[in-house]
């Protein structure tokens, strides 16, 4: 019994020196936001204030408490950059902001992504899908692009093994990227958590989300776009507002930055599609 009351004693003594560092770092970081506000404020768009983006980033740390035992720096330089692309980390899944040895990264979401897109002016349409069996579906590549989809409407079955995304742009000009299984296997073992929550209870919705991440590499870019693939998965500890033109370097992620190709009208060329089989 004595024996049973130390070990006690022993362990809720280090859950109060947990809390209390873990205390000591939110505070941290509270500080820095505050003194980041004003340029967390030029950042950000009309209807969200500096103050509701610093209580998002905290609500994040106390939900995920792994986030205070990263570098403070790290943690709002993710936040400046969520801050600097108009996305809101955390459950509208537009950004994650993502513990890892050490340091947060940012992670754009599948909702991000298609915010991007839509704020682009040749946005016309954009979807994802998981083809199953019993669909009928087909594709090809090269001089004479096309992807056919036709649910079964009777039956909805079993996912077949094919997962794609699909683009088009006011000016005709479209894309798409579809993935087959071992393609986005290869996805989930170069990702963060290839065992986690996403891929093991939402395997339909990462797959696809890999395709619209092959596919926005392929197609015109706005300059908020371009910033958002190249930081995706990459920590900024820089907290100067021009460091989110600096492009990262992301581990086993090169992703190009640079201005679209226009064609003779000023419009940006037509981008054909593409998508590993």
């Amino acid at each position: 019994m004595a024996g049973q009351t130390i070990t006690n004693a022993v362990a809720q003594q280090e859950e109060e020196s947990t809390s209390t560092a873990l205390a000591v770092r939110l505070a941290k970081v509270k500080d820095l936001l505050e003194t980041m506000t004003p340029e967390i404020a030029k950042a950000l768009p009309a209807h969200v204030t500096p103050e509701r983006m610093a209580r998002i980033a905290l609500t994040q740390c106390r939900s995920t408490p792994k986030l205070l035992t990263c570098s403070a720096e790290s943690l709002v330089g993710a936040v400046l950059t969520c801050a600097q692309l108009g996305m809101e980390p955390g459950p509208t899944q537009e950004a994650f902001l993502i513990p890892r040895k050490g340091q947060v990264t940012f992670q754009l979401g599948y909702k991000g992504m298609a915010k991007l897109f839509w704020q682009h002016p040749l946005a016309a349409y954009l979807t994802t899908a998981t083809v199953r069996v019993g669909d009928e579906f087909d594709y090809d590549l090269g001089s004479n692009p096309y992807l056919l989809h036709k649910p079964n409407k009777k039956e909805r079955g079993e996912p077949e093994g094919h997962w794609y995304a699909v683009f088009k742009l006011i000016n005709g000009g479209f894309g798409f990227a579809v993935l087959d299984r071992p393609g986005v296997e290869r996805r989930r073992r170069k990702s963060e958590s290839p065992n986690g929550f996403g891929w093991s209870d939402n395997y339909n919705e990462m797959a696809e989300k890999s395709c619209l991440r092959d596919m926005f590499d392929t197609m015109p870019k706005s300059a908020e776009m371009a910033r958002a693939l190249a930081w995706d998965g990459a920590v900024r500890t820089s907290l100067d507002p021009a460091s989110i033109d600096d492009a990262p370097t992301v581990e086993d992620d090169t992703v190009e930055v640079g201005s679209v190709e226009l064609d003779e009208h000023g419009w940006p060329k037509v981008t054909q599609p593409g998508g590993e089989s």
